[in-house]
């Protein structure tokens, strides 16, 4: 065994396989690199005022079976889709992804942002208003209806008078 390689020992590379190869990996890295996105939130809120809307951030992640259901049964419902497109401006970070995440004096991925502003459980959805503060956050898979009255409790601007449980009970 030479420098800990007994296994490639036998494989012998000419010089057109070592291109092929180098190139290969450079490809993958290249490939990550390019589909990452950079997530200017400080921007997106400067948006979503002319808009007149509130910031809807889900925060979520692609080996959780909660986020994923919240995606499919939750988010996708007809008239949860409809209300986020006309009064919200949604999106979504994927901490499992790459994506480089600006907000106020923080710089870095999707991960270190969740935790940042301390809602590093997923999924959870974020509001900010129009000074990119956070007004409502909740953690966890939120089904059909319930997401429903948070959204109109955002919504209605009603999170300025009243707690979310005073709210739905009325």
């Amino acid at each position: 065994m030479r420098n800990g390689f007994a296994i490639f020992s036998c494989i012998t590379m000419d010089s057109h396989m070592h291109k092929i190869i180098i190139t290969f990996f450079l490809l993958l890295t290249l490939n990550s690199a390019l589909f990452a996105r950079n997530i200017d939130i400080d921007a997106i809120v400067k948006d979503s005022v002319c808009s007149n809307k509130h910031l809807f951030i889900f925060l979520h992640r692609t080996d959780c079976g909660y986020c994923e259901s919240m995606l499919m049964f939750t988010l996708d419902d007809d008239p949860i889709k409809e209300l986020i497109n006309k009064d919200f401006v949604y999106l979504h970070i994927n901490i499992s992804e790459d994506d480089v995440v600006k907000y106020k004096n923080f710089t870095g991925n999707g991960r270190a942002f969740a935790k940042y502003v301390g809602y590093n459980i997923y999924p959870s959805s974020l509001f900010l208003n129009s000074e990119n503060k956070i007004i409502y956050a909740i953690p966890g898979y939120q089904d059909k209806e319930q997401f429903l009255h948070i959204l109109n409790y955002i919504n209605s601007g009603s999170y300025k008078k009243m707690d979310y449980k005073t709210f739905k009970s009325r």
